[in-house]
C-alpha cells in the first residue's frame, strides 16, 4: 500500500537519510532557544554559523593529513540548518519582545484590544484559574490600547473567555475585547488575556473560513441524528471537531491510546488523497492533472480540518509526494518526512515544542521504518491484512511511547489491540464523513441518512474504547519526566535492534518483570489500602478529599475542577454512596467536579457556605434534588465513625471567596487496631482567617492537615505551628501557573513534620491510622 502524507504503511523504497540529521538538529535547536529567549537564540545562531565556516577549514586540514572527510557535508548541513532554526526562532521571539503586550502582561494591566481569531475556540478541560472562564481562544492582536492610545501590534495571545458567545467564533473573525493580560509560559505567546464579557465589534472572517465553518457545522448537524457517542465522534474523527464530544468518551479514547483518532492525522489525508489519485488513474489523467487534483484535496482538507500540527505535517509530506509524482520522480518517505519537519520548524518554530507535532512525526517515522518489515515477516504466519494492521498499530505505538509517557505517566499495552480492532475500518469513516459533509451542504435531510454509514464505524470505535478503558490495569505506570522517557526509549531500542542471545535474555527479563507486576497488581490489588481513613485525590489544581465511612460510603470534601478526575478517584475507592458532600467555597477548582461526584452515586446532603443562587454548583445540585445546609461555625455532624465540626465561617458570611472557606475538623475511630484520627480540612482560607482561628482549641495538634489554599505563600506560620500535624496533604496541579505549593510554605511544613505529601508529585494519597501512628500510601499521578 502506498499513501501520501501518511500515517499508514508505505511501499518500501531505499531510504534517503541525508535530510534526517539536519532536520533533527534544526528541531532540537529551535526547541532549546524557544525557551531561552531572543538573545540566546541570536547568540546560538551566530555561534553555529561561525562553526559552519570552520568546518571546511577543518576538513581542508584533515585532507592534507590524508584523513577521511566524508563527514564534512553532513556536519555542514546540520550546523547551517540548526543556525537557520535558531535565527528563525530568534526572529519570532524578537517580534514578540518588541510588542507592548509582554510588558503589559508583566504589569497585569487592564487593556482593550482588537484581535483576529486564529483557531477554533475550545472548552477549557480544566479551569486552572478559578472563575467562570470557559473557552480557550488562540488569537493574534491587531492593536492594543496603551495609555489611551492604540498601538499596532501583531503577536499571538491566548484568550480565556467566558460565555457561549465565544464558542461561535471562527478563525479569521476580528473581535474587540477588554480584559486583564497576564504572562504566558509559552515563548511565542505574548500573554494570556482574562476576558470580561462577550465578544464585541465582531467582524466577518474571509470567505474560505466562512465556508469551512459551514462545512463543519453541517457535518455536526447531520451527525446529531446518530446515537451517542457516534453523534460527537463522527465530526471528531473526520475533521477534528470535538465540540459535541462527551467527556466520558474522550476519557475512554485517552485510556485506550486512541486519542489520535480524535485529532485529524495524516491517515485521514492519505485516505482522501488516495481516493482522488485512484480516480485520476481510473480516468487516465496525465500526472500533472492528478497532482493538481491531489493538491486541491490537500488544500480543502487543511482548510476544513484546520492547520493543526499533524495536519500540517501530513499536508507538507503529501505536497512533496505530489510534486515528485508530477515530475516523474520516485517518492522517498523518510526524505519527505525530514523535509517536512525542516520546513515546518523553520516556518513555525512553535512546532518544535508541540507534543502533537512530535507524536505525528514519530508515528509516521515509526510506521515507515518498522511496519513494512514486520508486515512482511508476519504475513508468512497470519493473513497479510491482519499482519499489516498489527504492524502499523504497534510501530506507531512503539515510536510514540517515549513522548506519551511524558503526557500520561503510563505505558499502555491495551492501545495496540484497540487500534488493530478499529484501524481497518477508519477509511470508511473518513471518506464517508467527507461525503456526508458534502451532501449536507446540498441536501441536509439526505446527509442525516447517509451519516449512518460512517456513523456505524465510529460507533464501533466508541464501543472498543469503552471496553478497553474498563480493562484492569490497561496501562503500566511509568516516570513522566525526561529520565523516564529516555529510559523507555532505550529499552525499546535495545529490544528492536539487539540480536542473538542478549536480546532473548533481555526479553525474558522484561517478561518476568511484566508477569510479576501483573500478578501483583491484578491478583493483589494495592488500592485502596486496607483501613484507609482519608484520601487526597489527584484532581489537578484543586481540592477533593474523601473520608472513609463504610465499605462503599464516604464523605467527600470538595470536588476538584474536573468531573472525570474526581469520578475516577471515587470509583477506584469503591464509593457509591456519599451521605455528605462538603463544598468549602464557590471557586471552580473546588466545585467544578460536582457532576463527577453525582455520576452513578447517591448524594445525601450538601454542606456549604452561602453561595449565589445562580451559581453553577447550586443549579447542578438543585437539579439533582440534593438537600442543602448552610455551613456556619459551631455546627456538628455525625457520619459513621466521623464527628465533623465546622470551625469557620461565622454565620451569615458570603461563601464565594477564599475568606469564607469552610474549615472542618473531622475526628474518627477506625477499628480496634487503630487509634483515633483527627483531620483538619482548611479549604482556601487566607492568613487573616488563620490568625482568627489561632484562638480555637480544636485546631491544635491534629493528625492530618489539609494545607490551606494549595500551599500558597500567604500562610500564617503560627497557625501551621499550632496545628502541629503528623501528616500534611497538599492538593496542587503539576506545573500549575501559581507555583503552588510555594517554596516558603513547603519549608514551613518541612519544619513541622517529615510526612509531607502533595498530589502533583504523589498522585492519590491515602492515610491509614495505626495503633502506633499513621501510615501513608500513594500510587503515583493518575492524571
Amino acid at each position: 500500500m502506498t499513501a501520501l502524507g501518511t500515517d499508514g504503511p508505505v511501499t518500501a523504497v531505499p531510504s534517503d537519510l541525508r535530510l534526517v540529521l539536519p532536520s533533527v538538529g534544526t528541531w532540537l535547536c529551535s526547541a532549546f532557544v524557544l525557551g531561552a529567549g531572543t538573545r540566546t537564540a541570536v547568540a546560538t545562531a551566530v555561534s553555529l554559523l561561525a562553526l559552519s565556516l570552520a568546518v571546511p577549514l577543518l576538513a581542508w586540514g584533515l585532507r592534507r593529513r590524508h584523513h577521511g572527510t566524508r563527514w564534512v557535508l553532513p556536519a555542514l548541513a546540520v550546523t547551517v540548518c540548526a543556525a537557520a532554526g535558531a535565527l528563525a526562532t530568534g526572529g519570532r521571539l524578537a517580534g514578540v519582545d518588541s510588542s507592548p503586550v509582554p510588558e503589559l502582561a508583566e504589569q497585569e494591566a487592564d487593556v482593550g484590544l482588537r484581535v483576529e481569531v486564529t483557531r477554533d475556540p475550545r472548552p477549557r478541560a480544566e479551569p486552572n484559574i478559578p472563575g467562570r472562564d470557559e473557552y480557550v481562544v488562540q488569537a493574534r492582536t491587531e492593536w492594543v490600547e496603551v495609555d489611551g492610545e492604540r498601538v499596532r501590534s501583531r503577536v499571538p495571545v491566548v484568550l480565556l473567555a467566558p460565555g457561549e458567545d465565544w464558542s461561535e467564533l471562527l478563525p479569521g473573525h476580528p473581535v474587540r475585547l477588554r480584559g486583564t493580560i497576564v504572562p504566558a509560559e509559552e515563548g511565542l505567546v505574548a500573554g494570556l488575556v482574562l476576558v470580561r464579557g462577550p465578544p464585541a465589534g465582531v467582524g466577518e472572517p474571509n470567505w474560505p473560513q466562512t465556508w469551512a465553518g459551514e462545512v463543519r457545522s453541517r457535518l455536526r448537524e447531520a451527525a446529531a441524528t446518530l446515537p451517542e457517542p457516534a453523534d460527537g465522534l463522527l465530526p471528531a474523527v473526520v475533521v477534528g471537531d470535538v465540540a459535541e464530544l462527551g467527556e466520558g468518551t474522550e476519557a475512554n479514547f485517552r485510556a485506550t491510546g486512541m486519542t489520535h483518532l480524535l485529532t485529524v492525522s495524516g491517515a485521514n489525508l492519505a485516505v482522501l488523497t488516495g481516493a482522488v489519485l485512484a480516480l485520476g488513474r481510473w480516468f487516465r489523467w496525465p500526472p500533472w492533472l492528478v497532482a493538481g487534483a491531489g493538491s486541491g484535496m490537500i488544500a480543502v482538507f487543511v482548510l476544513v480540518a484546520r492547520a493543526e500540527p499533524s495536519v500540517l505535517r501530513s499536508a507538507v509530506m503529501g505536497g512533496i509526494a505530489l510534486l515528485a509524482l508530477a515530475l516523474g520522480r520516485q517518492r522517498a518517505g523518510i526524505a519527505s518526512l525530514a523535509a517536512a519537519v525542516l520546513g515546518l520548524v523553520l516556518f513555525d518554530p512553535a512546532l518544535s515544542r508541540s507534543y502533537g507535532f512530535a507524536l505525528s512525526v514519530l508515528a509516521t517515522g515509526g510506521i515507515m521504518v518498522l511496519a513494512p518489515r514486520w508486515r512482511d515477516r508476519w504475513s508468512a504466519r497470519i493473513p497479510r491484512w491482519l499482519a499489516e494492521a498489527v504492524a502499523v498499530a504497534l510501530a506507531a505505538h512503539v515510536a510514540c511511547a517515549p513522548v506519551l509517557v511524558l503526557l500520561s505517566a503510563e505505558f499502555s499495552w491495551v492501545a495496540v489491540p484497540a487500534n488493530v480492532l478499529t484501524g481497518p475500518f477508519m477509511p470508511v469513516a473518513t471518506v464517508g464523513g467527507f461525503v456526508v459533509a458534502g451532501v449536507a451542504l446540498l441536501w441536509p435531510a439526505a446527509a442525516a441518512f447517509v451519516a449512518w454509514v460512517p456513523g456505524s464505524v465510529v460507533l464501533w470505535t466508541g464501543v472498543v474504547a469503552a471496553v478497553g478503558a474498563r480493562v484492569p490495569r490497561g496501562a503500566l505506570p511509568w516516570r513522566d519526566d525526561p529520565l523516564g522517557a529516555l529510559g523507555l526509549g532505550t529499552v525499546l531500542l535495545v529490544l528492536l535492534y539487539a540480536g542473538g542471545r542478549f536480546r532473548r535474555v533481555l526479553a525474558a527479563l522484561l517478561a518476568a518483570v511484566g508477569v510479576t507486576a501483573v500478578v501483583t497488581v491484578w491478583i493483589v490489588p494495592p488500592w485502596p489500602p486496607a483501613g484507609w481513613a482519608v484520601v487526597a485525590c489527584d484532581v489537578g489544581q484543586g481540592d477533593a478529599l474523601v473520608l472513609h465511612v463504610a465499605e462503599d460510603r464516604a464523605v467527600v470534601v470538595d470536588t476538584g475542577p474536573a468531573p472525570l478526575a474526581v469520578d475516577r478517584c471515587l470509583t477506584d475507592l469503591g464509593v457509591r454512596d456519599v451521605p455528605l458532600l462538603v463544598l468549602s467555597h464557590g471557586d471552580a477548582d473546588h466545585t467544578g467536579g460536582i457532576t463527577g461526584v453525582l455520576s452513578g452515586r447517591r448524594v445525601g446532603s450538601v454542606l456549604a457556605p452561602r453561595l449565589p443562587s445562580g451559581s453553577e454548583a447550586v443549579r447542578t445540585l438543585d437539579g439533582a434534588g440534593v438537600s442543602w445546609r448552610t455551613a456556619a461555625s459551631g455546627q456538628r455532624w455525625r457520619v459513621g465513625p466521623w464527628e465533623l465540626e465546622v470551625l469557620w465561617p461565622p454565620p451569615g458570611t458570603d461563601g464565594q471567596d477564599n475568606e469564607a472557606s469552610v474549615v472542618l475538623l473531622a475526628r474518627g475511630e477506625h477499628g480496634p487496631d487503630a487509634g483515633p484520627v483527627s483531620v483538619l480540612l482548611t479549604g482556601d482560607i487566607e492568613r487573616e482567617q488563620q490568625r482568627v482561628l489561632l484562638g480555637t482549641r480544636e485546631i491544635r495538634e491534629v493528625d492530618v492537615l489539609k494545607t490551606p489554599h494549595h500551599g500558597a505563600g500567604g500562610q500564617e506560620p503560627k497557625f501551621l505551628a499550632a496545628a502541629r500535624p503528623r501528616v500534611t496533604l497538599t492538593s496542587a496541579g503539576k506545573d500549575n501557573p501559581y507555583g503552588h505549593p510555594a517554596p516558603a510554605t513547603w519549608r514551613l511544613l518541612g519544619a513541622l513534620t517529615k510526612a509531607n505529601y502533595r498530589t502533583d508529585e504523589h498522585g492519590d494519597i491515602a492515610v491509614v491510622p495505626q495503633a502506633d501512628g499513621m501510615a501513608v500510601t500513594w500510587r503515583g499521578r493518575q492524571r
